[in-house]
């Protein structure tokens, strides 16, 4: 899977929150950990 389609995947989930209570996007948060797991993050 090339990384763009990747990414176009994680934009596409739908974010439960409630809008006015967000601060950052779901999808920093999923790559931030996503990114965190790949690099031995414990």
């Amino acid at each position: 899977m090339p990384d763009i389609q990747l990414f176009k995947y994680f934009e596409s989930i739908d974010d439960p929150r409630q809008q006015g209570k967000v601060v950052h996007k779901l999808f920093d948060i999923i790559f931030l950990a996503v990114s965190a797991v790949i690099s031995g993050c414990q």
